[in-house]
């Protein structure tokens, strides 16, 4: 018995349709690897309460600030059928924006403010597609947010540097040839909890964040 095994190179693998499931459809053109430049504008909002040195409650607040950042996306949308693709996203925004606090103390001293700056943003989401023509598709994302934090001196040390959120988003993509497409997306981020406790004033509570953003990419698959 002869038996012969054959190995697809690189190069003979339909990127765009792995499993050969698009069948000639919609989907087939959406799919692929892809990266992607992305710009967004991003509206973060701190919700918290807590008391001061006093043991006095203070009024609940919240806090914002809206800021842009550029970044990256890139990740692969595999066809399942002729019009629906499941795709594993990965996303990267740095920098972000500043928000100030004031802990409550009761004095108007700034030199009691708390400060956070959010710092670099890394997202991954699984997106579910349906191509609704060939150049264009509709999509939904749930994934999970990292962000980082930085605290002025006014936080005691062991403060959190970092939050960690759930985000739901939804958008449309647009394939303008063979590679390049359009793409614009509206999403919320919704953060656990982060304890708060300050040095000067010995105000301590807890603060929710959460973003919500807009975002057009311009991309390759």
């Amino acid at each position: 018995v002869i038996t012969s095994t054959t190995l697809l190179s690189a190069a003979e693998i339909n990127w765009g349709d792995p499993f050969h499931r698009a069948g000639g459809g919609a989907s087939g053109s959406q799919g692929g690897p892809y990266v992607s430049l992305q710009g967004a504008m991003y509206g973060a909002t701190f919700t918290g309460s807590g008391s001061n040195s006093l043991n006095e409650a203070l009024n609940d607040a919240s806090l914002g600030q809206v800021f842009g950042s550029v970044g990256v996306n890139l990740g692969w949308a595999i066809p399942l059928g002729d019009r629906l693709l499941l795709g594993l996203d990965l996303q990267y925004q740095p920098d972000g924006g500043k928000i100030k606090v004031d802990t409550g103390a009761g004095d108007g001293d700034s030199g009691e403010d708390v400060e956070v700056t959010v710092g670099d943003t890394r997202g991954i989401s699984i997106m579910p597609m349906i191509a609704i023509s060939d150049s264009s598709a509709l999509y939904f994302k749930y994934g999970v947010t990292h962000v980082d934090l930085t605290w002025n001196n006014e936080m005691t040390a062991g403060i959190a540097s970092s939050m960690l959120g759930d985000t739901l988003a939804v958008g449309s993509r647009t394939v303008l040839n063979d590679h390049l497409y359009l793409q614009t997306e509206f999403g919320v981020s919704d953060f656990d909890p982060t304890n708060i406790h300050t040095v000067t004033s010995g105000s301590t509570g807890t603060a929710s964040a959460e973003n919500v953003y807009g975002a057009f990419s311009v991309g390759i698959k």
